[in-house]
């Protein structure tokens, strides 16, 4: 017979067991156990998705028992959370939609899950900005295109590549994209979504390419072959249009639409304007410098340019019928690249400076040459200002995001985190 005295001992010992065991953090792994380290309690993998004039939701069904329902609340920033009319899913469902919406309009939803003995669950909130505007940026990491959702806050598409492309354009008539791959030497054709749009055009040493809007030119810089060859507008023929040569190794080119005329940059510092229906030249500048890049001012149809000398950048600003060549700015650092914001004609700049410091930065520059705002403390690579406003996309390789600045550079959006972003496009339908 066990002893009384033993019986005590033995219960003392039981409840300083437990009192420790209710100090300790135990496993929580139902993910509606408020305790839960990774969801708190609320349900996981809820996402509204923003698309054009429509806001769509994924979830992952619950496995628990007695699941009837799922519904949706929203609400706008500030506002009290409302059950979204109509939108009530069965158990099995995982998706769904809101087309009640207004572009360029924010909003909040939730999940609700409703169970048979009356109880509920809800997901934390997320939030979706629709809109018809195409962001897609180049990425090095995993190699190929990301298509971002128009607030950018997720990735909706991938077009996979063996090699990083060089350069992106697109053909904004017909929703294409011109892919540069120097590796291969080809120029591929992709939809906005990653169909393939046209045959794969063999472009040894290819570097730039630009597309004309107004005929759905592309052109395509291949300084090894000291050319810049032009296809299209078909996209199955796989014959050039026509090309342009006498123009040494041409590095850079950019065809316009206000002015249709194309304006090429070569190794050997000079930058060439020539006629688009046969390559005629038109104006010359001698820059003296390596041409970089070129962005063109399409209201005054003249171009910014960036040359390389030693190991910094200067920049200049190049206006038709005047061959001389007027230097802006001096001494610029790695510039990766550069867009002129049209609804003030300024000119957004991005300076890498020395790779991963994460100390360059992006400017936004008046046609005189003063820097109206500069924002620093970032790696800044590829640059799209936002169509029809005064705002700008940039990859930030510090942050592996894609940022959207408003014109006094306050980062208004994020990208969620990518692979070694650098290229950007933009588009409106």
């Amino acid at each position: 017979m066990t002893s009384r005295r033993a019986v005590i001992t033995t219960l003392a010992a039981l409840a300083v067991a437990a009192a420790w065991g209710g100090c300790t953090t135990r496993d929580r792994l139902n993910p509606l156990d408020p305790a839960n380290l990774e969801t708190g309690g609320g349900i996981p993998g809820f996402t509204a998705i923003a698309g054009n004039g429509v806001v769509s939701f994924q979830w992952t069904r619950l496995t628990q028992p007695g699941v009837v329902a799922y519904a949706i609340h929203r609400w706008r920033p500030g506002e009290a959370p409302e059950p979204l009319a109509g939108a009530v899913y069965g158990s099995g469902a995982s998706t769904g939609a809101d087309f009640d919406v207004v572009n360029d309009s924010t909003y909040v939803y939730r999940l609700v899950a409703r169970f048979a003995y009356g109880d509920s669950a809800l997901s934390p909130p997320d939030t979706a900005s629709p809109g018809p505007l195409y962001l897609a940026v180049l990425a090095a990491g995993a190699p190929g295109v990301f298509a971002l959702s128009p607030d950018a806050r997720d990735v909706v598409a991938a077009i996979p590549a063996t090699n990083a492309f060089e350069d992106a354009e697109i053909d904004r008539v017909r929703g294409v994209l011109w892919l540069s791959d120097p590796a291969s030497g080809t120029v591929v054709r992709r939809g906005l979504y990653g169909g393939i749009a046209g045959i794969t055009l063999l472009t040894p040493g290819v570097s730039d390419v630009s597309v004309s809007n107004l005929r759905g030119i592309g052109w395509i810089a291949m300084p090894d072959q000291m050319q810049v060859i032009a296809y299209g507008p078909a996209l199955d023929d796989p014959n050039p249009r026509l090309g342009v040569s006498g123009i040494g190794r041409a590095r850079v080119v950019e065809a316009g639409t206000v002015d249709p005329t194309v304006w090429i940059g070569s190794d050997e510092g000079f930058v060439f304007r020539v006629q688009p229906t046969d390559g005629s030249p038109l104006e010359m500048w001698n820059l003296e410098a390596p041409i970089r890049a070129i962005a063109l001012d399409e209201t005054a149809r003249a171009a910014w340019v960036t040359t390389l000398r030693g190991t910094v950048n200067d920049l200049y600003y190049l206006v038709p019928g005047d061959t001389t060549r007027t230097r802006v700015r001096a001494g610029l650092d790695n510039v990766a690249d550069m867009e002129v914001e049209g609804v003030h004609r300024t000119l957004w700049l991005s300076e890498r400076g020395r790779p991963r410091a994460g100390a360059g930065r992006i400017s936004r520059i008046a046609l005189d040459g003063t820097t109206e705002i500069s924002i620093g403390g970032l790696e800044p690579y590829g640059i799209s200002v936002d169509p029809g406003s005064d705002r700008v996309w940039v990859t930030d390789l510090a942050s592996d995001r894609v940022l959207l600045l408003d014109r006094d550079g306050v980062v208004r959006r994020r990208s969620p985190p990518i692979d070694v972003p650098y290229g950007l496009v933009t588009n409106l339908p």
